[in-house]
């Protein structure tokens, strides 16, 4: 998943940006609101952390020029999820927050483990996603753990669950391809959500890591389990259990 952060404060973005790479998100940090407008309208975002206070362009007018640039484009959702960062805690002001557009608001200062759980939440629920458990066939991706296993056995009956040693770019592979489960996912779209603006990509990334994902899921599940992993030919691929 690939998040936008907008802070002007070098410190608290370097650390936020920091923290959430090694939670496994791909993000993006600019410190002022006319580059976080312009980040916003070039990425597809999952999520965006927008500071309130900031240079240039404050965070409340970033994100009602986002969200109605979002609506002109007819971009599903209104586009990125958006929590609000700010030390202004008057009823007033979150209320404004919100109605602007925000999904989410945490006030200054703040713990970076309500952040992140607060990120996790709003990442599901732009994807349709009511539980951390994602389960596809005999997979099943916990995302609040950031952790996968598969059920060898009859699932729910006995069966042994297979941990999947995962890096941290393959667990957000297949947390993406789980987000979309059923529905062919372009190349182009999985490298925009998996890669931030400090990565290189090479033209075959996405095949590799596919590739290396498809070894792991079927070296944990053994000769019986069904292939997850399917290519769509000239499109990218789709996580379905069986035949897609």
């Amino acid at each position: 998943m690939r998040l936008l952060i907008v802070e002007d404060s070098t410190v608290l973005r370097d650390s936020l940006a920091q923290g959430l790479r090694e939670a496994g998100y791909a993000v993006d940090a600019v410190a002022d609101g006319k580059r976080g407008l312009i980040h916003a309208q070039t990425t597809d975002y999952d999520v965006i952390v927008l500071d309130w206070m900031l240079p240039e362009m404050d965070g409340v007018t970033m994100l009602s020029r986002y969200r109605a640039w979002a609506s002109d484009k007819r971009i599903a959702g209104g586009g990125a999820a958006v929590l609000m960062l700010t030390a202004r805690d008057t009823l007033d002001d979150k209320v404004r927050g919100l109605t602007t557009g925000a999904d989410d608001y945490l006030v200054k200062p703040f713990a970076f483990k309500e952040l992140l759980a607060r990120v996790q939440a709003m990442t599901r629920r732009r994807h349709g996603q009511s539980s951390p458990l994602v389960r596809v066939g005999p997979l099943t991706i916990d995302t609040a753990a950031k952790a996968a296993h598969i059920t060898r056995g009859a699932v729910g009956r006995g069966g042994a669950d297979v941990p999947v040693d995962l890096s941290p770019r393959e667990y957000a592979l297949l947390a993406y391809l789980a987000a979309r489960a059923g529905k062919p996912v372009t190349r182009a779209e999985l490298e925009e959500h998996l890669y931030d603006d400090r990565s290189q990509v090479f033209s075959n990334a996405i095949d590799s890591a596919v590739a290396a994902l498809r070894a792991k899921l079927s070296a944990a599940g053994g000769a019986e389990c069904p292939e997850l992993i399917h290519t769509r030919r000239k499109i990218g691929y789709v996580l379905k259990e069986g035949v897609p």
